[in-house]
This record gives structure tokens, sequence and C-alpha cells, in this order.
């Protein structure tokens, strides 16, 4: 009987659903591809604001990683979520991917021409409207579940010390605000751990937290 049952296990059926979980089908998500972007740019952009990564290569990579990787998979994951309708995930995406392609054009060309006085002002105004978007994103979040609320909280504290510190020059909100999105970062990493492992395991691995959204939600 023993080995009856690991046939069973291991047998041909039991590989097809396997392999089946690998195939693409119509129903593949472009949300880990934004989680994906925003990741990479958070943790060289936020990065470098923590005093991690030299602040010399700010206007020598961000331009580029922010145009294509924060950016633009950004606004692609964005606008697949709006064709599910997906509301929240749908503003999210495109929201942050036109905000990094605004932010590179920021860094290659305005900057560089603005009276270096006025560059702080023009980086706090830039930042300013965002806490205000990112703080009604952060109300969604509690309808989702405990993962994507603690990850768009650090997202909130970002923004906001952007903008502080933008208008203030204070260095230590700009620490403030890079150590928030490193942990933005880390905690995107885990949401997009979660999304790949449920798509190749065919069932959820990560506890995500679901303490206020009901069954039907998507998820992050």
């Amino acid at each position: 009987m023993t080995t009856n049952v690991l046939r069973h296990r291991q047998g041909p059926a039991e590989q097809s659903i396997s392999v089946k979980r690998m195939e693409p089908t119509a129903q593949a998500q472009l949300g880990p591809l934004g989680l994906t972007g925003f990741i990479v740019v958070t943790v060289i952009a936020t990065g470098i604001d923590a005093g991690v990564f030299p602040e010399k290569l700010a206007h020598s990579v961000l331009p580029v990683v922010g145009f294509f990787v924060g950016g633009l998979a950004q606004l692609l994951a964005g606008l697949f979520q709006a064709q599910r309708g997906d509301t929240w995930h749908a503003t999210v995406f495109g929201g942050f991917g036109t905000f990094w392609m605004a932010k590179a054009a920021l860094l290659q060309w305005v900057l560089p021409a603005t009276d270096p006085a006025l560059r702080g002002d023009v980086s706090g105004l830039f930042a300013l409207p965002w806490v205000f978007v990112v703080f009604v994103l952060w109300l969604g979040s509690w309808r989702i579940h405990l993962a994507l609320l603690a990850t768009f909280t650090c997202v909130l504290v970002v923004f906001v010390g952007m903008t502080v510190h933008g208008f203030t020059g204070d260095v230590v909100w700009n620490r403030i605000a890079g150590w928030s999105g490193l942990l933005a970062a880390l905690g995107a990493t885990y949401l997009l751990a979660g999304q790949i492992l449920a798509s190749t395991w065919g069932r959820p691995v990560l506890p995500m937290g679901r303490f206020l959204a009901p069954e039907e939600s998507p998820e992050a």
C-alpha cells in the first residue's frame, strides 16, 4: 500500500499539475513586474538618500533606472491592473510609474538648469502633492492586508520626508526618507515573494495578515 501511495503522489497526474502551474495563461498578472520596478528604483533612490550609496550616483544612475524600471515597468503594470478592474493597484503602479518618469526628467534636465538656490524648493514642490495622493492610497491599504499597510506606511513617510527636506534642506529628513524607503523596498520584496511563490506553488505560501479585507479583494 505504501508503494501505491508513493506512486500516486509522484505519478504523471501530480507532475502535470506541477507543470501546469508554470505555464503562462491569460490570467497571468503584471503586479510582480510593478513590484520589481518599485523595488529596484526605491533601493537605489532611497539608498542614496539614506547615505548607503554615494550621492554623486544620483544624476548618473537614477534618470535611466527611474524612467525605464521605476517608470515604464510600473506604468505597464498599472495599465494591466486597470483592465482587471483593480482600481487601487492601477492607481499605485500607474501613479508611481508617471512619478518616476517625471522624476527622471527632473533630475536629467530641469534641476541642472535651475538656479541652485531654488533646487530645494523645486524638489519640495514636486513631492508635496504626492503626500496627499499617497495618504489616500494608504487609507485604501487598510482594506487589503497588513503586509501592504506596513509597506505603504513607509512609503508615506518617504514622501513626507522628501517634501520637508526639499523645502527646508534639513539632512535629517533626507535620512528619514531614505531609511523609510529601504524599509518600503523590503516590504515590497516580501509582497513580490508572496505573489511569485503563490503562482508557482499554486497556493498562498507567505502570510500577508489579511485582517480587514474580504476574501475577494485583490492580492498585492
